[in-house]
């Protein structure tokens, strides 16, 4: 159980939502998807290892861990017993994907999504249960972060704990999501020190339960980070919540943060309504710069392909005057933003960017900026597009 020391990897920690103000010019971060596991498909081979009844203390309820329907199923019962005599595990270990076991490793962020169905007859308990693991691979290493059904004052809980710094990162109620699916979220920023993040959130349908974060966390061990799914308990507990019982998760997916280029749009090529192309002020990218009508209703539009999902917009321009120039922006016939402030920059060489966070349909997609006041809108450059949800 002692910690390997391993020299931090250097960057910026990521939690949280990965979207926000970006320069122009810059990348962004968005989401590779490495892991799809459908259950009918794929089987127990989705994941790197299965501990079912490691001990082999049940065979006659062997398998404890299969496939029903779509779902991943994990059974328990009360004669269950682990390797280690004074507690109950069956789980599921790591992420396998054409024919690789996928690494999590330090410095990385990654986001699991997944459904899962706990039923009344797994509760909270006064001891250990968890139903989610992220450890480094070794028997003898302990978890890093953890959810847990545990009984807090005596009312059951579900719960996220960041082990290395013994913190509970949030809470809620275990009664009103059992016997239901329900959706889960989890981010990590695998960090040694204080270099580490997580971030958790449950839904209800479309009723968010709980979503939190916390930064500043120790997430790493070492040599790597490995998830671990299904039931692993304490028979320690002094509530009488023990039973037989089981759980189900499905739509189990696996998502590594990653660099995602903009994708550059010149104003010159882009369609438009009044104004001129020129390129009497420096700084400009392409030819030039689409000097717009001093007229409201005039528009520069874009024609951008994206995949479907969040994407970045990105509007560099210049206004060498004293006053905004508001344009509303309208995104496949759809205003999204019915002023969007395009402030002065000082001088029509100095160019600034204005960047704006909406969804775009798969393949093309309409980007329109339209001018609302008779001073029209400003000189305006290029069109940078950030896909975030590769």
């Amino acid at each position: 159980m002692q910690r390997r020391t391993l020299i931090a990897v250097t960057g910026a920690a990521l939690a949280g939502s990965m979207f926000g103000r970006i320069t122009a010019a810059s990348a962004a971060t968005g989401w590779q998807q490495r892991w799809a596991p459908e259950a009918s498909v794929d089987g127990l081979g989705a994941f790197e290892g299965v501990e079912d009844d490691r001990a082999n203390s049940h065979p006659a309820g062997q398998p404890h861990i299969f496939v029903q329907d779509d779902n991943f199923r994990f059974n328990m019962h009360m004669v269950d017993r682990d390797s280690m005599t004074d507690r109950q595990r069956q789980e599921v270990k790591g992420m396998h994907a054409k024919g690789a076991d996928l690494v999590v490793a330090n410095g990385e962020t990654w986001r699991w999504t997944y459904a899962m169905y706990i039923p009344g007859s797994l509760k909270a308990t006064t001891t250990f249960t968890h139903i989610m693991q992220m450890k480094m691979p070794g028997d003898g290493s302990l978890p890093i972060v953890t959810t847990s059904l545990q009984r807090v004052d005596n009312m059951p809980k579900i719960q996220l704990h960041a082990f290395n710094n013994d913190v509970i990162v949030g809470r809620a109620d275990l009664a009103p999501l059992q016997n239901k699916w329900i959706d889960v979220e989890f981010e990590m920023t695998v960090g040694d020190g204080a270099k580490g993040a997580v971030r958790w959130a449950l839904h209800d349908g479309a009723t968010a339960v709980i979503d939190v974060s916390r930064s500043g966390l120790d997430t790493f061990l070492g040599d790597r980070v490995r998830p671990k799914w299904g039931i692993y308990r304490s028979l320690g507990d002094t509530s009488g919540s023990l039973q037989d019982t089981y759980m189900l998760l499905t739509r189990m997916r696996a998502y590594k943060a990653t660099t995602v280029a903009p994708v550059r749009y010149e104003a010159e090529s882009a369609a438009r309504s009044g104004g001129t192309v020129d390129s009497n002020h420096a700084g400009f990218t392409g030819t030039g710069f689409v000097n717009t009508e001093n007229a409201a209703g005039a528009w520069v539009q874009w024609t951008v392909n994206a995949p479907a999902g969040p994407a970045t917009l990105t509007f560099r321009h210049a206004n060498g005057t004293t006053a905004n120039r508001p344009m509303s922006l309208t995104v496949n016939g759809t205003v999204v933003a019915s002023a969007l402030a395009f402030d002065p920059t000082g001088d029509w060489t100095a160019w600034a960017d204005v960047p704006y966070t909406t969804n775009l349909n798969a393949g093309s997609n309409t980007v329109r900026l339209t001018a609302t006041t008779a001073n029209g809108g400003p000189n305006l450059d290029r069109l940078d597009v950030v896909a975030t949800a590769a």
